[in-house]
């Protein structure tokens, strides 16, 4: 049945993918087949001990420290285009109307028609032209894994078809997406920053990934998987790991509250999840949108493993595990273990030397471990990304002729304001010292900057062009300053 993978520019493995079955009745069955790595880690070998100690891939910028070797991870386990590969899977049969049905779990094998980037799913999802979708650009060879058969050379039938599956699975991702808001699931959505790397490793450019339909289409499966084998560990006491967010803290929600008042915006109880709701959807639309919405992910708690199924809070949902991404992350290879006993254990699946599961103190030991590993690879990537900004902007410095990037000001300070640099996922400093034009001082209420002859206003909150000013790659501090 047709089955294909939707995965970034960049991606070197191919962890999930997608199937369609058009039903007699009207129905389509919708599979969510996952890279089944636990048949080939076995628990307790040399291989699982070592990616149990890693805990997960760590991706920095244009390099990854794998958690598998790089046979498995984008060879053996990785679902690439036109080779049988060997997956885990949650099947959902929804009715023409989109509504959820039956919801079964299997071993499967699956053969991938296509490999598609987010770009490419989603020309397909809203292009009606074959020959437009034909001439999307591929990937550089050395920034991704295998692209399998080009756009170009598909017939039109081919490509009509992954027309018709892309926009036949939109149509049910978007009402998953729209019953999950209703109920209560916190849009934290966020446009990430990505920095890719030329040939040699350096950076070379910035690009602004906004998480549009192509992308939101992969998440509601994911997560509908995710809570489909959460809800199934639980309900069948089966020892094993959960994806836990707790509610946050009151003390915290009461800071970012003030924060926000201090800013001029008006809250409602933000320990009510609805006041927390209409928040997010103010800021889309704010100039400072980008970061009050990080001081709102701050104000929140981190989300972390646990062996109890203790809720989810950012989306809203009692049961919610990692079982998606097991070539990345341990905690999902342990779920597939778990996933791998139920089908022993209740649905007569020959048993195998790794279909033992685990007991409520070992999985505990793991949530631990793996809390911290996440950790640990969150900040390197982090410092991963400024150390590559900062390399990014260094060559800006260098230029004759300076790029002029949109910015936002942040924050105004006796010194000089803060910016924002939204394109470019960068902030710096604009020093007062380097506005030459005028005698710039700040007004009573410490919100703008005025020119003493020409009047001219730097002020919170207004969007001014900025270049790069100087680096100091070391502190990773960026100055900018106005041309």
């Amino acid at each position: 049945m047709p089955t294909f993978t939707i995965d970034p520019d960049d991606a070197k493995d191919f962890d999930d993918a997608l199937s369609l079955e058009y039903l007699p009745n009207g129905d389509l069955r919708v599979g969510v087949h996952i890279a089944d790595v636990s048949t080939y880690v076995r628990s307790g070998s040399a291989l699982d001990r070592e990616a149990q100690q890693r805990g997960n891939s760590t991706y920095l910028v244009g390099a990854v420290v794998p958690m598998l070797p790089e046979k498995l991870s984008n060879g053996l386990c990785s679902l690439v285009e036109a080779q049988d590969r060997l997956t885990k899977a949650a099947i959902f049969t929804f009715s023409s109307g989109g509504r959820l049905k039956k919801t079964e779990f299997a071993n499967t094998v699956i053969r991938s028609v296509k490999r598609l980037t987010y770009k490419q799913a989603y020309a397909l999802m809203f292009e009606d032209s074959l020959d437009a979708i034909r001439r999307l650009p591929v990937p550089p060879k050395h920034q991704t894994g295998s692209t399998g058969r080009l756009l170009s050379s598909l017939t039109d039938g081919e490509l009509g078809n992954l027309q018709k599956w892309t926009r036949q699975l939109w149509a049910i991702a978007r009402k998953l997406r729209a019953d999950r808001f209703r109920h209560g699931s916190l849009d934290l959505d966020m446009p990430e920053t990505k920095i890719f790397v030329d040939e040699h490793g350096y950076a070379d450019r910035i690009e602004k990934i906004e998480n549009d339909e192509s992308h939101q289409l992969i998440e509601e499966f994911m997560l509908l998987a995710n809570e489909a084998v959460a809800r199934l560990t639980r309900t069948q006491n089966l020892p094993s790991l959960y994806r836990v967010h707790d509610d946050p803290d009151e003390e915290r929600l009461a800071d970012l509250r003030r924060e926000l008042a201090a800013q001029g915006i008006k809250v409602g109880d933000l320990t009510q999840r609805e006041e927390l709701v209409k928040l997010l959807a103010f800021l889309k639309d704010h100039p400072q949108g980008h970061l009050l919405r990080v001081q709102v992910l701050r104000s929140m708690r981190k989300a972390c493993y646990r062996a109890k199924p203790d809720g989810h809070f950012g989306l809203a949902k009692q049961d919610y595990t990692h079982f998606t991404s097991p070539i990345r992350r341990y905690s999902d290879l342990v779920v597939h273990r778990v996933f791998e006993h139920y089908l022993v254990k209740f649905e007569g699946y020959p048993a195998g030397p790794h279909s033992a599961g685990y007991n409520i103190a070992r999985a505990e030991a793991l949530a631990e471990h793996l809390s911290l590993t996440e950790i640990n690879s969150t900040e390197a990537e982090r410092d991963s990304v400024k150390v590559k900004l900062a390399e990014f902007f260094e060559r800006e410095v260098e230029k004759k002729k300076k790029t002029r990037f949109k910015a936002v000001i942040t924050d105004v300070r006796n010194h000089g304001f803060f910016v924002e640099l939204a394109a470019a996922g960068a902030f710096g400093l604009v020093p007062i010292s380097s506005l030459q034009d005028d005698f710039y001082h700040l007004n009573p209420s410490g919100t703008a900057f005025i020119g003493r002859k020409t009047k001219r206003k730097f002020e919170l909150g207004r969007t001014i062009d900025v270049v790069v000013l100087r680096v100091d790659r070391q502190k990773r501090m960026l100055d900018f300053t106005v041309p």
